[in-house]
This record gives structure tokens, C-alpha cells and sequence, in this order.
């Protein structure tokens, strides 16, 4: 039984000078309160030194020490445990057979002991372990891993003869071995890794890489952490086929809004029958500024046109056409908004840049609907535009283009089932272009006209799903007509393509849009409606197309427009479909084709396909797998295949593996391209979960 008696009256029993048993809660040492319970204690007012036995309990501040047997000198808090030894300093854990430690400065010896720190995102073995300081540990014959798991048959784990340890920095480790399972896999005679639980600066795990176009390649990242709001990372790189680089990236957020990203990298080539420089520059950032002010900004460049297919693997990356760099200034005011802005383009398919048309600048002032009639649903809205079109080759056109753009809105309702939006809209663009520096004032307007009237049918289907419940059919049929009519087009040169033509169209539309909303329960008291699935046919007629035949063809223009039909079905849980096709009336034949399928189960399998036809031009099939093995297992695979070039573009197989407590895992894949074989690469990827990712 434990008793507890106020400190004051432990004050009296010191001058008692024979050992004898106290009972006591709390006694009062010259540097704080220290509470202290146990089955049974012994005091000896000569040493000081209480011995106690049988659930032994002392707590000091934020630190608790607990075991079968302590001896605790009172005078200097030195404390001496043994039997089921547990010490706890905040997040951090020490489980011993026996500890030898200073209460007062939480220093000292545990002996065949483990320390878990942060919460178990470390955890360090050792048979002797000596804590110099908080962060500061040595340890004997020990060993360091992340994972939480099984302590004595860990997943993974560094064993060393020494280990050197400082929290929130590195450890040094001498003699040591990387083991799985237990089972030694890799001799490191020597290595320093990172134990951080907060950001701070250091070097990071080196990266290697093995491909026929660079060699073996080597980057040493360092990352400083400059403050809680600005870090940056440097590198060295080294390509034994290529070269020598280096690079750097610097990264700051000031607040939720304010952020920016700089990166720079510089690569010599000293290794190819050719040496030339070859560099990056890039930045993204948000920056709020004075009276409502903010500026956003994007900057790409490139050395040379190849840069992105000798430094990119993923296809998506070095197959890039165009790379954009902006600079915005922008105010948006309760009504409108005014933007500012410098659009440069880089067409890296191109052999130069020369006839690349460029917004330098583009400035646009848009006033957004307002209602202007009491009397009636009446809005209106108005933008205007101001525009410098540029371009290297003198020999194409350029020059500038003012905007003026007024539109009207009529929306409302008829009785309770018909709904009525009419739109009209005027466009007026004043040029002055031309070409070897001659230029000509020219200009167009033109006006759009449209109005649709729908209504909306809908009922309630009882499908019982798994979760889900019902499903809402929503039908909305519509009819609507637009007209585009060209007022004024004297233009003398035609620089933009979006404006520079005679629009003339009546046409009207028609179609059906449905809608699908599921009522789905997935826990006993909650229900959410998701939208299930859509299903839109939508087609039109050309007023002004009665048949009449191209000059110079026998092919007729058919009044009729394409058949546009979506389908998308994405029911809870299950599969994903989207499908976007159109078909030419006159002939029934697919001229446009989307389709992506995807799907997942509770397992970890996934599955997606995707196709796209657009005749004459483009035809390419995308599939990407991920089939779960086990449950640590798993294997992926993608392939792209173009049906224009009639040979696959690229394809992956990888095989990831990946520990219940997800502490380590290792990726490894191969990326082909069958027409440019010098990029196939294999890449490796071991991550331990604290520690970084190794591989390329």
C-alpha cells in the first residue's frame, strides 16, 4: 500500500539520525518539488540517500523515473534503478534493465536499455548508452532504426560498434552493419546519417543513378535550414559520361499566401565530343502587395532545347512542346478586376524561337454582371483588353490589339418548370499590325446572340448497392439558337488566329443532359448525395449550311453538326468512367474519341485506361497498373502507345515492397522508349521512413 504525507512534515523527519522507514508524497530539494511514492522506503539522514523498493515512483518537472528498486540521494539527485527500469523525459522514452542518471540534469548511464524518441520515430539500442546532454547521446554496441515494430526483430535496423548521436542533427556511426529482419545485408565501416525530429541544416543522403545516356551519377544535397520560414537545398552533381554541376533551390512562405520557389542549376558537359555550358533558371511566387496589390510570377529557361530530355525521365517532363514564363500584377476590386501581365512562350519542338507569337504586355480590365433593372433579371457585364503581339522573325506578323467587350444577361424562370438565359454580347479589336516594320491599322467587330429555354424532369429509382441507397435521375432537355455575325473586318494583317477571322453562324442546338445522384449511407448515421453519373447528347443545325459544296470538292457541307456524347459514370467505391465522343452525322463515323477508365479495390489494386482518337491527327492508347501482390507487394506497370507513330512512346515496370509499419520501403522500375533507346533507364529508390530516400 502506498501513503502519501504532505512534504511539510518531511521537513521534521530529517533530523532524525538513524535509518529508518518513511512514508512520504513529496519532499524539497533545493532545486524543486520532487514527488516520490513506493511500496516501501528507507531514509538515512546521514548520506541522505533514500532507498526504495516496489513500485517505485519519482517525478520531477517533466521527467519520471520508475522501477523495482531505486536509490535516490536527495542532496545531489542522483538516482540509481534497476528491475523493469522506465525513464521518461517528454517525447522521449528509456526502457533499461538498469540506470545510473542525475535528476537534475537528465544526464547519465542506461545499460541494456533502448531510448524512444519523438514519439517512436526513433528508436536507439545499446548496451551501454551514456546521455551527455537532452540531444546529445553515446552508445556502445547498439543500433538505430525507425520503424515501430517489433524491437527485437525490427523490419530494419543499423547495428554499429559506436554510435555518435546528436537529436536534430546526425549520427556518426563506426563498424557498423544495415540489417533486415535482423539478417546483415550491407558492411558501412563508416557513415553519418541524419536523426532529425525538427528541421536543420545538414547534409542529406546522397543519390546515385545508372542510366547508358549519363553513366553513373552522383548528387550530395545540402539543405539549410536558413529559418521557421525560409530553406534552401544545394547540390553537387557529377555524371562520369556528361559532367560536372551544381545547383541550388531556395523556398520561403511568409504566411498562408505569401510563398516563392527559386531554383538555378548549372551543368558543364567536359565529357562529350562537344563541351558546352548548360543551365536552368526557374521561380513561382505569390507576393500580396500595398492597397489590395498582388503580383504572381513563373519563370522557365532553358539553355538549349534538349535540356529537358537529357535531365528528365518522365515523359510528361521531357516531352514538354511549350514552357511559359509570366509575370502578373493584379487588384480585384468588389466588382471587377485589373491584371498586368508579361507572357513569354518557349517552343521547345521548334529549332528556334522565332515565330513564336508573345504577349508583351497583356493588360485587361473586366467588370464583372451587375443587375442594372429593378424590373427586370437584367445584368450586364464589360472587359477591355489591351494586348502587344511580338515576334523574333521580322518576316511574320505582330503589333498590337485593343479590345472593348459588353455583354448583356437575361436569365429567369417560367412558371415552375421553364428556365430562359438569353445572352448578347458585342466585341470591337482595333489593330495596327504588320510585317518588316511596316504597319497598317486595321479592325473587327462582331457580335454573339444566344438564348436556350430547358426544363428539368426527374425521379427517384430505388437501387440498393452495397452504401448505396437510391439514385436521383435528373433529365434536362433543351433547346437553344446563337448567332455570330461580323460587323467590320478590315484587318490588314491576320497576326492573331483566335480574332482574325469573318465569323458568320446561325445555328441551333439541342440536346438532353442528364444527371445521376446517388443517396449514399456509408455509416449507420450518415448520408451524403453524391453525384453518380452524367449523360449529355448534345447536337445542332447550321441555318446557314443548306448543303452547298466546297470550291474545288465534290464534299458537301452538311447542315448538321457532330454528335457530341459525355458519359460519366463514378459510382462509390468501385470504378470510374469517362467517356467524350463525337460523330459525323452525314457519315455516322467517330471523329473524336476520349475515353479513361479507372478502377480500385480495398486491396491496393488499381487500374486505368485511357484512349484518344482525333482522325487525321492523333491516336494513342495510355494504361497504367498497380496490382497488389501481398500486402507488403506490389507490382505497376504503364505503357503509352501511339497508333500515328505505330510504336510504343514509353513503358514501365516497377516492383515496390513496402513493411506493415511503412518504415522502409524499395521502388524499383524500368522506363523504356523504344525510339530514343540512349533514355531507357532503370531506377532504384530505397526510402527509410526518418532518415531520406536513396537512389535515382
Amino acid at each position: 500500500m502506498k501513503f502519501w504525507i504532505p512534504f511539510i512534515l518531511v521537513l521534521s523527519l530529517l533530523a532524525v539520525q538513524n535509518a529508518r522507514a518513511l512514508e512520504l508524497s513529496s519532499l524539497l530539494t533545493q532545486k524543486g518539488i520532487i514527488k516520490f511514492s513506493a511500496d516501501k522506503i528507507m531514509y538515512d539522514d546521514k548520506t541522505g540517500i533514500y532507498d526504495a523498493q516496489g513500485h517505485v515512483h519519482i517525478e520531477k518537472g517533466n521527467a519520471v523515473v520508475s522501477a523495482d528498486k531505486i536509490l535516490f540521494n536527495s542532496k545531489t539527485e542522483d538516482i540509481a534503478a534497476q528491475g523493469h527500469v522506465n525513464w521518461a523525459v517528454g517525447n522521449e522514452k528509456i526502457s533499461a534493465d538498469k540506470l545510473n542518471i542525475n535528476l537534475a540534469n537528465q544526464t547519465g548511464v542506461v545499460h541494456n536499455g533502448y531510448i524512444n524518441i519523438d514519439n517512436g520515430t526513433y528508436t536507439i539500442k545499446g548496451k551501454v548508452i551514456k546521455k551527455l546532454s537532452a540531444v546529445h547521446f553515446i552508445v556502445e554496441d547498439g543500433s538505430l532504426t525507425t520503424c515501430k515494430c517489433d524491437l527485437d526483430r525490427p523490419a530494419w535496423d543499423i547495428t554499429a560498434r559506436h554510435i555518435d548521436a546528436t537529436l536534430g542533427g546526425y549520427a556518426s556511426l563506426k563498424d557498423a552493419f544495415f540489417k533486415v529482419k535482423n539478417l546483415p545485408i550491407l558492411y558501412i565501416p563508416v557513415a553519418t546519417i541524419p536523426v532529425k525530429t525538427n528541421r536543420a541544416s545538414g547534409f542529406l543522403i546522397p543519390q546515385y543513378a545508372y542510366s547508358g545516356l549519363n553513366g553513373f551519377s552522383i548528387s550530395i544535397p545540402y539543405f539549410w535550414a536558413i529559418s521557421q520560414d525560409q530553406d534552401a537545398t544545394f547540390s553537387f552533381n557529377a555524371m562520369t559520361q556528361r559532367g560536372l554541376g551544381a545547383g541550388g533551390q531556395y523556398r520561403y512562405a511568409l504566411n498562408e499566401k505569401d510563398h516563392g520557389e527559386f531554383d538555378a542549376q548549372y551543368f558543364k558537359e567536359l565529357f562529350r565530343s562537344y563541351k558546352r555550358d548548360r543551365f536552368f533558371l526557374g521561380a513561382n511566387y505569390y507576393q500580396d502587395l500595398v492597397a489590395g496589390f498582388f503580383s504572381k510570377g513563373l519563370l522557365n529557361y532553358y539553355s538549349d532545347r534538349q535540356y529537358l530530355s537529357d535531365f528528365n525521365t518522365l515523359l510528361e517532363q521531357s516531352s514538354v512542346e511549350y514552357v511559359e514564363s509570366m509575370f502578373t500584377l493584379q487588384k480585384n476590386f468588389n466588382d471587377a478586376d485589373a491584371i498586368a501581365s508579361l507572357i513569354y512562350l518557349e517552343n521547345m519542338w521548334a529549332p528556334n524561337n522565332d515565330a513564336t507569337l508573345q504577349q508583351l504586355p497583356f493588360g485587361s480590365f473586366s467588370y464583372f454582371p451587375v443587375r442594372i433593372s429593378s424590373a427586370l433579371p437584367l445584368y450586364a457585364e464589360f472587359n477591355t483588353t489591351v494586348e502587344n503581339f511580338i515576334r523574333s522573325d521580322p518576316s511574320l506578323p505582330k503589333g498590337e490589339r485593343y479590345g472593348l467587350i459588353p455583354g448583356l444577361y437575361l436569365p429567369f424562370t417560367l412558371g415552375h418548370y421553364l428556365y430562359f438565359n438569353s445572352e448578347a454580347q458585342f466585341s470591337a479589336y482595333f489593330y495596327n499590325a504588320g510585317v518588316y516594320g511596316i504597319y497598317k491599322p486595321g479592325n473587327i467587330a462582331a457580335s454573339h446572340l444566344s438564348a436556350e429555354i430547358s426544363t428539368k424532369l426527374s425521379r427517384v429509382l430505388q437501387i440498393k448497392i452495397g452504401a448505396l441507397q437510391a439514385v436521383k435521375h435528373i433529365a434536362s432537355p433543351f433547346v437553344n439558337i446563337t448567332s455570330d455575325h461580323t460587323l467590320i473586318s478590315n484587318e490588314s494583317y491576320a497576326f492573331d488566329e483566335v480574332e482574325n477571322s469573318p465569323l458568320e453562324s446561325r445555328v441551333v442546338g439541342f440536346g438532353i443532359r442528364n444527371s445521376f445522384i446517388g443517396k449514399v449511407k456509408p455509416y449507420e448515421n450518415m448520408v451524403t448525395y453524391p453525384v453518380i453519373g452524367r449523360f449529355d447528347i448534345t447536337s445542332g443545325y447550321n441555318l446557314m449550311n443548306t448543303a452547298k459544296s466546297l470550291t474545288g470538292t465534290t464534299q458537301a457541307i452538311k447542315p448538321f453538326l457532330p454528335i457530341n456524347l459525355a458519359f460519366v459514370l463514378q459510382p462509390p467505391n468501385f470504378f470510374n468512367t469517362n467517356i467524350n465522343m463525337s460523330v459525323d452525322p452525314a457519315t455516322m463515323s467517330l471523329t473524336e474519341t476520349t475515353v479513361i477508365e479507372s478502377t480500385n479495390d480495398t486491396r491496393g489494386d488499381s487500374l486505368a485506361l485511357s484512349y484518344s482518337y482525333l482522325r487525321s491527327m492523333v491516336s494513342s492508347v495510355n494504361a497504367y497498373l498497380n496490382f497488389a501482390l501481398t500486402q507488403h507487394l506490389s507490382f505497376y506497370g504503364s505503357a503509352n502507345y501511339s497508333f500515328y507513330n505505330r510504336s510504343m512512346i514509353q513503358d514501365v515496370y516497377g516492383i515496390k515492397f513496402g513493411t506493415n509499419a511503412n518504415c522502409w520501403s524499395i521502388d524499383a522500375s524500368y522506363i523504356q522508349r523504344p525510339l530514343t533507346p540512349n533514355l531507357n533507364t532503370i531506377s532504384v529508390y530505397l526510402t527509410l521512413t526518418g532518415l531520406g530516400t536513396i537512389g535515382h
